[in-house]
């Protein structure tokens, strides 16, 4: 009788498990945002993807630190931004601003940016980018 409770036991706890381990790990669509901004961007390896609808965490700014303030711009402001050295768990950001300007800060390293494209959507972390340039409509 022990036995076959025993068993009873597991197989419901090796149902519970397998049935969490739903789902791909991949991104269906990129975060909906109220204003299209379309990219180039340029990851680490080289590739090159034009998308739209970007974001950065699904907003249409980018948060990061400058000195002990945190930072939050506006992509209307920004023409290119190009990512620099890695330094514990963020990445050093220079950005060119619309007006000829540029500024530089940190982002999270482990921040995900989305967007559309062609071929679907695609996200990408900002340790693994090397420019974004804003497409100016």
């Amino acid at each position: 009788m022990r036995q076959r409770a025993f068993y009873v036991f597991l197989i419901i706890a090796v149902f519970i498990i397998l049935t969490g381990m739903g789902g791909s790990g991949g991104i269906e669509r990129a975060p909906r945002v109220e204003k299209n901004f379309a990219v180039t961007i340029v990851d680490g390896s080289g590739i090159k993807i034009e998308g739209e609808k970007f974001s950065w965490e699904g907003r249409i700014n980018i948060q990061g630190y400058l000195g002990m303030a945190q930072v939050t711009m506006p992509f209307d402001k920004v023409r290119e931004l190009t990512v620099g050295e890695r330094v514990e768990r963020k990445v050093k950001v220079i950005v060119h601003l619309v007006d000829g300007t540029e500024t530089r800060f940190d982002v999270d390293a482990k921040s995900r940016c989305f967007g559309e494209s062609s071929f679907g959507s695609f996200m990408l972390l900002m340790e693994d980018i090397k420019t974004i340039t804003f497409k100016k409509s």
